[in-house]
């Protein structure tokens, strides 16, 4: 062993799974914490305690890493929105859990919620369109409930960015003030837009 190799930190050796889980981590705290601009490739790579190499082996650029980090917080809400909407049988009733489980799930992630603010920065990865995969949830599982009269029908490619927008809508109301009071206000407001906009019942 050279010198330079005695004097250089031991890196705890991990497989290629745990490399991707903890660069994904600390990406994703550094991410929310400091910003795209304030955090570089270098920065998660020390703080995750990998070579900078064995990141550009998994990620081949910052928005490469931002884009992989986004989708898996969409797929996180896909998660608890799916488990919520199959919670109930009664397509009339879906609406109230599956808002209630989605600012839940806001809630419990709040400090990596800043994340979705950094979309702008993942233009140019072809290979992931931000809330593409909600949008697709959401048109999914609506379509059972158009099907079964309970819901309006709404041509697909309108239904799904119109649900997402107006449920971001609420998560950044309710991060702007994020106490149990105006959760609950959200909440009761989102559940009146969303009856009031997509059951046939109310029309």
């Amino acid at each position: 062993m050279n010198i330079i190799q005695s004097m250089s930190p031991k890196r705890r050796q991990m497989n290629p799974d745990g490399k991707r889980d903890a660069i994904m981590e600390v990406g994703e705290r550094l991410f929310a914490t400091n910003g795209y601009s304030g955090t570089s490739i270098a920065d998660i790579a020390r703080a995750a305690d990998v070579a900078v190499g064995s990141v550009y082996r998994l990620f081949p650029d910052k928005p490469s890493l931002l884009a992989a980090l986004h989708g898996r917080m969409e797929q996180r809400f896909i998660r608890v929105m799916t488990q919520a909407w199959n919670s109930v049988d009664a397509f009339d009733d879906k609406f109230e859990p599956l808002i209630d489980a989605l600012l839940t799930e806001a809630e419990r992630t709040r400090e990596t919620m800043p994340l979705y603010a950094l979309t702008k920065d993942m233009i140019g990865t072809a290979e992931y369109v931000p809330g593409a995969q909600m949008i697709e949830a959401i048109e999914t599982l609506y379509r059972g409930g158009a099907e079964a009269g309970s819901f309006r029908p709404v041509p697909r490619g309108i239904l799904g960015p119109l649900a997402h927008a107006m449920v971001e809508g609420g998560m950044r109301a309710w991060m702007m003030n994020p106490t149990k009071a105006n959760q609950t206000h959200v909440k009761a407001e989102l559940l009146a837009i969303f009856e009031k906009a997509f059951l046939t019942r109310r029309g």
